[in-house]
């Protein structure tokens, strides 16, 4: 009697056993090298994704903010997407090292152009560091850096040696409608020393193909011609202007052939006056960024998504971004986006992956491993491979699990003993 009696509990254990070893299982495997793809279609939001730290995803595509915190149980993910396809992991890091002036959503962020490591900064920090984390192995590596407040890394170097950021000497509020301006710091990974350039209103970087230099964009008006743009050699400093309209279309607006720097066209957007406007994006134009006048192509009026960045170049003269889906709604914004192949010639864009539900848990800060576009494929995965579910739905499953066995349990044991009597 005492073993049927105890029973229910053996059964309980048991199955919360069962729910933990099933809700852990990792049958992923890292993307083959050269095998960069997108899905049709990305896949919903889930807070049953596993993270980085636990379940390394191997290289990705693209890292991108799923959620907003404004549907019920929306709570905002840093997620990658493999580069097969077919792969989530959450950013766990970028999540964590989120604070309050975030205001839920994960810490500044961005993925290499290869699509091995994420940097992570902070937008209020005592002790200025960025931290690197390997998609490969889940490992972090922290660099202090000299100076800043505020450190949101902006750009890598094609070869990933390098990562610039901008570094604020206050705070840094992403909710303003402003963009965020701040000297640039360009940290070497391999000895872990940064320098510092001089201009302190930067609000954009992106690295030449050789990393020798940079082009920045500076505060300023943006729906206006002018010298915004200026390319500094990283070795001596020397630095040229260059005319341009719009603002710098992102860390890889600068073409792998080093011809072309590609901007962003703004229009106003009709924020009220006394707010920081920071436009509606119109379409691509392009520069040379040699200064010596060579012919470029014409500007692209584009449906672009905001904000409006090139997410990398293909090998036949296309660039990669975001495109809004028609029935834009002037109060909430597009419902899909299209990741779209444009070509610079003016022919029509080709669709690679549309993005749904963009006003539930919307879709933002969406980026790509710019090296990893050139040849990039489209498949249609039968599943995802989300890895094993965080520790608190695991724990959550489990005592779930354990309690209806053991409820299962007791219930047929008093059965039995009722029949037997």
């Amino acid at each position: 009697m005492r073993t049927v009696g105890g029973l229910p509990v053996v059964v309980g254990l048991g199955a919360a056993a069962l729910a933990v070893v099933l809700t852990g299982s990792d049958d992923g495997a890292p993307a083959e090298s050269g095998a960069a793809a997108v899905p049709r279609q990305l896949a919903a939001y889930s807070h049953l994704t596993g993270n980085v730290s636990t379940s390394p995803p191997g290289a990705a595509v693209a890292l991108f903010q799923h959620g907003w915190g404004v549907e019920l149980l929306d709570f905002p993910q840093a997620v990658v997407l493999g580069a097969g396809g077919d792969v989530y992991r959450r950013v766990d890091v970028a999540e964590d090292r989120a604070g309050a002036e975030t205001q839920g959503d994960p810490a500044p962020m961005l993925l290499s152009p290869d699509g091995t490591q994420v940097a992570v900064g902070d937008h209020d920090t005592q002790d200025p560091d960025v931290v690197v984390v390997d998609l490969l192995t889940g490992d972090t590596t922290t660099h202090p850096l000299p100076t800043g407040r505020s450190v949101l890394p902006v750009a890598w170097s094609r070869d990933g040696r390098s990562l610039a950021h901008l570094l604020s000497p206050a705070p840094t509020d992403p909710y303003t409608g402003e963009r965020i301006a701040g000297a640039v710091g360009v940290l070497d990974l391999e000895d872990d020393t940064t320098d510092v350039l001089s201009d302190d209103d930067v609000t954009a970087v992106a690295f030449s193909p050789d990393g020798t230099e940079v082009v920045l964009e500076r505060a300023g008006a943006y729906f206006t011609s002018g010298a915004r743009l200026s390319v500094v050699d990283l070795a001596g400093g020397a630095a040229r202007d260059l005319e341009s309209v719009g603002v710098l279309a992102g860390p890889a607006a600068w073409s792998p052939d080093g011809r072309l720097v590609a901007t962003t066209t703004l229009e106003p957007s009709g924020a009220p006056v006394g707010v920081p406007d920071p436009g509606r994006p119109t379409g691509l134009s392009f520069v040379d960024p040699s200064g010596e006048g060579s012919e470029v192509p014409p500007r692209l009026d584009l449906p672009l998504a905001g904000p409006g960045r090139v997410l990398g170049w293909t090998g036949a003269g296309e660039v990669v971004t975001l495109l809004d889906v028609e029935g834009y709604d002037p109060c909430c914004g597009p419902e899909a986006y299209t990741l779209s192949r444009v070509p610079v010639d003016g022919a029509s864009p080709t669709t690679l992956t549309t993005i749904p539900d963009l006003q539930g848990y919307g879709v933002g800060r969406f980026q790509m491993a710019s090296a990893a576009v050139g040849d990039l494929r489209t498949v249609a995965p039968g599943d995802v491979d989300r890895g094993p579910w965080p520790w608190g739905w695991r724990i959550g499953a489990a005592v779930l699990a354990g309690l209806t066995a053991w409820l299962a349990a007791r219930l047929v044991a008093y059965a039995l003993r009722r029949r037997r009597s």
